[in-house]
């Protein structure tokens, strides 16, 4: 792991490993340092559950559509696997945050499940994560 990624739990997939460049439809829930859950806007999202803190989203590997300690949490990975790491703020949302939702400088814990791959990047348009 990339320093100020730390992996937390690790449960494997059995499917094929995770590649970057290419899309998977993911399972993302975040929590705040001191366990508050992030809450993701049905308004912005089309499928958020648990009151808006489970976000299910189609999303490509890379480093436009991923901040940089989810892009880092993932190598590895396998499709159906589960991870949970702790992502420093300078690796997540940084000084800007997403106002209303994160704080600057938050230290975020995120959970990851790869549910499935969704194949050749240049057949689709990348879903993108909040930015500030």
């Amino acid at each position: 792991m990339k320093p100020g990624v730390d992996l937390l739990d690790d449960v494997p997939g059995n499917g094929e490993p995770v590649q970057r460049y290419l899309y998977y439809d993911v399972r993302l829930r975040l929590w705040l340092s001191r366990g508050d859950p992030v809450r993701w806007s049905p308004e912005v999202y089309t499928r958020v559950e648990d009151e808006g803190t489970t976000l299910f989203t189609r999303m490509r590997v890379d480093r436009v559509s991923m901040f940089a300690g989810l892009f880092y949490g993932v190598e590895g990975m396998r499709v159906g696997g589960t991870r949970r790491l702790r992502v420093a703020p300078h690796l997540a949302y940084g000084e800007l945050g997403i106002p209303g939702v994160i704080p600057a400088n938050a230290l975020l814990t995120v959970e990851v499940h790869i549910v499935e791959g969704r194949g050749d990047a240049r057949k689709q348009v990348p879903a993108r994560m909040p930015t500030a």
